[in-house]
């Protein structure tokens, strides 16, 4: 999953950043970071990304 990161298409990287956080790998977050906030043309980015950041708060206790 985290060498789809990297692919040129956006939808991957956010199935690939969603996939990660599934599996609480850190590298989601990374991820998510580097992808930004949600793009309108997709409009279940939210979902997908938003589990980086549930993972996030899990992984810091809030």
């Amino acid at each position: 999953m985290a060498a789809l990161l990297d692919d040129e298409d956006r939808r991957v990287q956010v199935i690939a950043v969603y996939g990660l956080a599934l599996h609480d790998d850190e590298r989601c977050v990374q991820g998510a970071r580097r992808l930004g906030p949600p793009q309108p043309a997709y409009p279940d980015e939210e979902h997908y990304l938003g589990a980086a950041w549930s993972y996030a708060r899990r992984r810091d206790g809030r």
